[in-house]
């Protein structure tokens, strides 16, 4: 997600101060803009605040480029209606066009490539071949010694050993392998210690040696075993961290899509939200290549869909928001653009968004009742 100020009323604080004043003053506007100094400003702009005297602010507005954020935020934020929306349409953005157009043939091809190389690895290292039962007959591929693996695809071939032979330890986070492989991992970028007859990676270490093995990973194309990848994500706060990165990326490229955070602090929940990604991903993508209306197939495509927009809103609208979005109780998403977004306006108009943000940070009470989150007491 990323948060832009586009424009904004010129001198905003002095805008709504001299707005403001003029209710109280027999001088005009411009005369009370001329004699207002920034200590005035800051004065009587503090005098508002503390009165709730609102409707001069609504004479200054602010314009943002709002980038990346999801579908599901948008729904959300249409219902803050003193506002004006633009908004990137998907009949005219489409995110697939490019696979609409043609296969990406090189694609298939380095996908496949790098699956063979994988199976090699992990049939050589004694893995269960029933678990690839199917790919296995098709590609008809065999053992292969790792002098007949290419360097570009080792970490392919070092990841099916992985997940034959690797073996993952709790404490003081490691991953081991039998010394039969010493001379297989030393043309990887790592230098794992002899340990009785196994060769040990530990600390950050083996985080990094796990992220190199999972580098390039197609998470939907390739093949991996789920539950020792899952078990690497709850054992490696480290391998966790990079990983996700990863998948924000993946996600972000391949689907035009945003990672929930609930999802993304849950290794099995995100391989989940992948599949049902994917599932939507080559249901669009079939229908429109039956014929179906992009903007009718695009029906099928999922809520965390991004999208980008240029909102503006005046200054009590934007209190009404941040009070609101500002919340812990408010969705991650739209918190995260309310609180990025506050942080932006302050920086222009500090006097003016002083008191801005959750209510219960500008009257040290919450008013949220039995929902509380807990942050401040609860007024009765």
């Amino acid at each position: 997600m990323r948060v832009r100020i586009l424009t904004h009323t010129p001198e905003p604080e002095k805008t709504v101060a001299a707005a403001a004043r003029l209710c109280y003053s027999s001088a005009g506007a411009c005369e009370i803009m001329e004699n207002l100094t920034e200590e005035k400003i800051s004065s009587f702009i503090q005098k508002l605040m503390d009165m709730g005297h609102m409707s001069p602010t609504e004479h200054v507005t602010f314009t943002f480029a709002v980038e990346g954020v999801s579908r599901t935020l948008l729904a959300q934020l249409t219902r803050h209606r003193i506002a004006s929306y633009s908004v990137q349409s998907l009949r005219y953005n489409n995110p697939f066009k490019e696979e609409l157009k043609k296969e990406d043939e090189a694609g298939a091809v380095q996908l496949r490539s790098g699956n063979e190389t994988y199976l090699k690895g992990f049939i050589y290292a004694g893995g269960e071949k029933a678990l690839y039962k199917n790919f296995i007959e098709e590609s008809g591929v065999s053992p292969a010694l790792s002098g007949e693996i290419p360097g570009e695809n080792l970490s392919h071939y070092v990841r099916g050993i992985f997940d034959a032979a690797g073996q993952i330890f709790d404490g003081s986070f490691a991953v081991a392998f039998p010394g039969t492989f010493s001379s297989i991992l030393a043309r990887t970028p790592f230098k794992l210690a002899a340990g009785g007859e196994k060769l040990l990676l530990s600390g950050r270490d083996a985080a990094d040696f796990c992220l190199y093995i999972y580098g390039g990973v197609d998470f939907a194309g390739s093949l991996y075993l789920r539950e020792k990848f899952v078990e690497l994500c709850r054992r490696s706060a480290d391998f966790f961290s990079g990983i996700k990165k990863q998948l924000e990326d993946y996600i972000a490229t391949r689907y035009y899509s945003v990672l929930p955070e609930a999802v993304a602090k849950n290794p099995e929940a995100v391989l989940v939200y992948i599949d049902a990604l994917e599932t939507s991903k080559k249901s669009y993508l079939a229908m429109v290549k039956m014929g179906v209306d992009k903007e009718d197939a695009r029906y099928v495509l999922p809520m965390g869909t991004r999208t980008n927009l240029v909102m503006t809103m005046n200054v009590r609208s934007l209190y009404n928001f941040f009070n609101l979005r500002c919340c812990e109780r408010a969705q991650t998403e739209i918190r995260e653009l309310a609180r990025m977004m506050l942080a932006e306006v302050k920086k222009i108009a500090p006097n003016l968004f002083k008191k801005a943000g959750a209510p219960c940070e500008a009257t040290g009470f919450c008013p949220e009742g039995d929902l509380s989150c807990g942050r401040y007491p609860v007024r009765n």
